[in-house]
């Protein structure tokens, strides 16, 4: 068979050469599925000497061919193919099957064509006659065709066009796999970005492979926060959790967990995500003091402040009241809280809340 290609290229002329390596050298191009089809839709049908051409990317979740590129055919027809010819479509189905480009003709006689309503209602409302497909695979997924037709007055199509597209037809696969890879790649991080958007948790996300694949964006916050040496020890142990190790769960100030869970949204390739985030430092509030010491709300406003560190004179400007109150008050919490000074105050306070290690 690849003799067989090869000896058609040598009756190619210097012009069908030079168009069949444009056609290859756009493909190597990074681009999205539409643009990439597009880019070389004009330069396969002067290449192959053709009329028409439409290519279609199979939704094997929807089961239907969908975002056409099309040339030289009606986008109301097209409508009608989504709509309703392409569950009504005696060809594709057989020449999907084939990994090879495939004249039509191949899987059912030009006559028997004919006689179908797919012909007459669908494929001659543009004056498409002659077809050749060709299908793209990634694996047992179909992942993008092209499917080029010539006019009722022309010859249909040979050998040597579809040499052309087994020849175009590798490097047509590779870049619609790239561009469904970093498409789908796309897709996750979004996926994980959004996860923990409103969070202060840090993800790093591992392949089976422990190779580092994603990082949000409060991950690299920590790195621009920490020293080199640092972010080398805290990024050591998450490297160290997401392998297993799980001696130590904390570094620093951030506590960290692990799980290994399936890569979204359409992938079943394990991840594991390593989680670091910090303790929020406990809070004290007028609700909180009212319930803990059964202050009066004007007692915990003055508790409040004076762990701010204001004086009574300050206090007593802040709360729109005489200093004289602002000692009543305090008498009658030192009294509740069974303390003598402002510092034993404090300490009554928020001594529960942190730990003081000496």
């Amino acid at each position: 068979m690849v003799k067989g290609i090869y000896r058609q290229l040598s009756y190619l002329t210097h012009g069908e050469l030079t168009l069949l390596f444009r056609i290859l050298e756009k493909l190597s191009r990074s681009q999205d599925q539409d643009s990439l089809r597009k880019e070389i839709s004009q330069d396969l049908l002067t290449l192959l000497n053709s009329d028409f051409l439409a290519s279609y990317i199979w939704n094997p979740d929807r089961q239907v061919f969908e975002h056409v590129v099309y040339l030289n055919m009606s986008p109301d027809n097209l409508a009608r193919y989504e709509t309703y010819y392409q569950f009504h479509d005696p060809i594709t189905p057989a020449l999907q099957k084939r990994r090879r480009a495939t004249l039509v003709c191949e899987v059912i006689p030009q006559k028997e064509l004919e006689k179908t309503e797919f012909f007459n209602d669908f494929l001659m409302k543009d004056g498409l006659h002659h077809g050749i497909n060709v299908y793209a695979y990634d694996g047992d997924l179909n992942i993008g065709d092209l499917r080029i037709w010539r006019a009722k007055n022309r010859p249909d199509f040979g050998k040597r066009e579809a040499a052309l597209l087994d020849i175009i037809l590798p490097y047509f696969r590779n870049a619609l796999r790239n561009v469904r890879n970093i498409s789908m790649a796309s897709e996750s991080e979004k996926f994980w970005q959004h996860l923990l958007a409103d969070t202060d948790t840090a993800l790093f996300l591992f392949d089976d492979k422990g190779n580092l694949i994603f990082r949000n964006k409060n991950a690299t916050s920590i790195q621009e926060t920490l020293s080199d040496n640092d972010y080398k020890a805290f990024y050591n142990r998450v490297c160290l959790m997401a392998k297993g190790d799980l001696s130590v769960t904390q570094w620093g100030p951030y506590f960290l967990s692990v799980l290994t869970l399936l890569f979204p949204p359409h992938d079943s390739r394990p991840v594991t995500a390593v989680m670091a985030y910090q303790a929020r430092p406990s809070k004290i509030d007028c609700y909180s003091l009212v319930s803990r010491w059964r202050l009066s709300s004007r007692e915990a406003q003055i508790c409040l402040l004076v762990c701010k560190g204001l004086t009574d004179q300050e206090i007593a400007s802040v709360l729109g009241i005489s200093f004289s109150t602002v000692r009543t008050h305090l008498k009658r919490i030192f009294t509740k809280l069974d303390v003598t000074t402002r510092s034993e105050l404090i300490y009554v306070l928020i001594g529960e809340m942190v730990e003081i290690s000496f």
